[in-house]
């Protein structure tokens, strides 16, 4: 039994199949999909098909488009000129899918391996305990059990405030800054606030910035390896063995990573398509 991590699929199906061939995934083995399985890429309905059909062996976290996606179909939001996923939004199996999304975490911490699994990452001032606490109120909401509806929360998902956190946040306020930092982060100001300006590579970001897992040397997570992906910009480096970077920018042109937990070896499947505009 061999258990892997794959970074942001993007509806980059082919690849995706090609990918757990070249690993010789089997039925014993189990998968750690570190979100924005769709969008932007050209097989957004057959990626979320296929996973659906194996999930029993897949453990899935969502990403900033996966709630992209859900915020159209839920919170009554229009399509963006740069989205992919029309043919899946216009399926018989949208609803379905969308709910079978709903049920999936923001965190997922795999305690046998000692590793933890995010779409974009953990805000350094949240120890592993407290980090596993916010994501499940948030999870909560997606699943109707939270104190607003899944429709109110959709609704209101965009914006980039609040920037810092406060344990007193409430509301539309505490699920956003909390679901920012699982789906959308990846540069901190100095004093800790959110920055969603920055995207591009390490060695060329700003001196005013610093990435989330070299915030204060990021000592509340030390003992965890955090797996994440949405920054292709890093190319799969991070400087940090604590931090696997998995998102190698297959529907920009690049490569597909899958991350084995078990030896920490590294697989790759080549994008077979140029990199989307």
């Amino acid at each position: 039994m061999a258990t892997y991590a794959v970074g942001d699929l993007q509806g980059c199906y082919q690849e995706f199949r090609d990918l757990l061939e070249k690993i010789n995934f089997g039925p014993s083995d189990k998968l750690l999909l570190a979100g924005d399985l769709v969008n932007r890429g050209p097989h957004s309905l057959e990626t979320l098909r296929f996973i659906r059909g194996f999930s029993d062996q897949c453990e899935i976290v969502l990403g900033n488009h996966d709630l992209h996606l859900l915020a159209i179909v839920i919170g009554g939001h229009g399509i963006k000129n740069s989205d992919t996923f029309d043919s899946l939004l216009e399926s018989g199996e949208i609803q379905e899918l969308a709910d079978w999304l709903l049920r999936q975490r923001l965190m997922f911490i795999e305690e046998e391996l000692n590793v933890a699994m995010v779409h974009a990452g953990v805000y350094p001032e949240w120890d592993l305990k407290t980090a596993r606490e916010l994501a499940s109120e948030v999870e909560l909401v997606f699943q109707g059990r939270g104190e607003i509806s899944p429709r109110v929360l959709f609704k209101n998902l965009y914006g980039n405030e609040p920037i810092t956190w406060h344990d007193d946040l409430r509301g539309i306020q505490r699920l956003r800054f909390i679901i920012n930092c699982f789906t959308r982060m990846r540069m901190l100001t100095k004093n800790g606030a959110l920055n969603f300006d920055y995207k591009g590579p390490l060695d060329e970001s700003p001196n005013n910035l610093i990435p989330w897992f070299r915030y204060n040397s990021f000592k509340k997570t030390r003992d965890t390896k955090i797996l994440f992906g949405h920054w292709a910009s890093l190319e799969g480096e991070t400087g940090d063995t604590d931090f696997i970077a998995l998102d190698t920018g297959c529907v920009w042109g690049r490569r597909l990573t899958a991350y084995c937990l078990e030896t920490g070896e590294f697989h790759f499947q080549e994008a077979k398509r140029p990199s989307v505009t």
